[in-house]
Parts: C-alpha cells; sequence; structure tokens
C-alpha cells in the first residue's frame, strides 16, 4: 500500500522508462523500514533489561546514601537513629541540636519496596526489595 503511493498512482512496469529507478527506491524505503524495526528491537531490549538493572542500582544507591546518613547521626548525634525520620528532622541530644543529616528520605525506584532500616546492637542494615532482588547497606 505504501509502495504504491510511492509510484503516484503509476502502474509498474521494471521494462518501462523509469522501471529500475522505482524498483531501486522501493528497495531503499523496505530496507529503511527494516532498520527502524530493528532499531524498535533494540529500544525493547533496552527497557526489558536495562531499565530493572538502572533501578537495582538506584535501590542500591539509594540504600548506600541512607546508611551513609546513619553513620554521619551516629558520629554527630552519638548514637544511631530511632528512625529513618530521625535523619531528616532536628533533635536535640544531650541539649545540643542534631540534624538533619539528610533532606530527604530517597523515593525507592517503580516497584521497589521502601527503605527498611534496621537496628542490631551498635550496627544496623538498610534494605529494600524489587524486581526478584534485594539490596542491602553497609
Amino acid at each position: 500500500m505504501i509502495l504504491s503511493q510511492l509510484d503516484g498512482g503509476v502502474g509498474f512496469s521494471p521494462a518501462g522508462k523509469g522501471g529500475r529507478v522505482r524498483t531501486l527506491d522501493r528497495v531503499v524505503i523496505v530496507a529503511g523500514l527494516l532498520l527502524a524495526l530493528s532499531g524498535c528491537e533494540r529500544e525493547e531490549k533496552a527497557v526489558r533489561e536495562d531499565l530493572p538493572l538502572a533501578r537495582t542500582t538506584k535501590a542500591r544507591t539509594d540504600a548506600q546514601t541512607i546508611a551513609t546518613a546513619v553513620n554521619t547521626y551516629r558520629v554527630t548525634c552519638g548514637a544511631l537513629p530511632e528512625s529513618l525520620e530521625a535523619l531528616v528532622t532536628q533533635t536535640t541530644v544531650g541539649g545540643a541540636p542534631c540534624g538533619p543529616v539528610l533532606g530527604s528520605i530517597p523515593a525507592p525506584p517503580t516497584g521497589w519496596s521502601a527503605y527498611v532500616y534496621a537496628r542490631q546492637g551498635d550496627s544496623f542494615t538498610v534494605t529494600s526489595s524489587g524486581n526478584g532482588q534485594t539490596v542491602a547497606a553497609p
């Protein structure tokens, strides 16, 4: 249909005047369409494979950022925070102001759970899960 529109409604005759030129035009157009389709396949691969990897990388980076803020809070305030919210609010410890050490808690990537902070004695972990994976820091 598209190729017949390119002929301008004139019948195709390989033996006629300009027939070879029209055939070459059609070959070029078909080749261009095939290249465009292969580009779409690459884009689909990027969405299917690269996007989940980017989301995992963001979750890992966010967890490390939060863990760094927890350690900064520990050094500045003298103890681990009770929750992630303590990282973004100002509190008073021993009469001295402490925090905030983080502007905001990062939003997890699409499809990932909220970041979870868990204290275990003098240590802690920050985790999030999504896409069949779990990231943890420190």
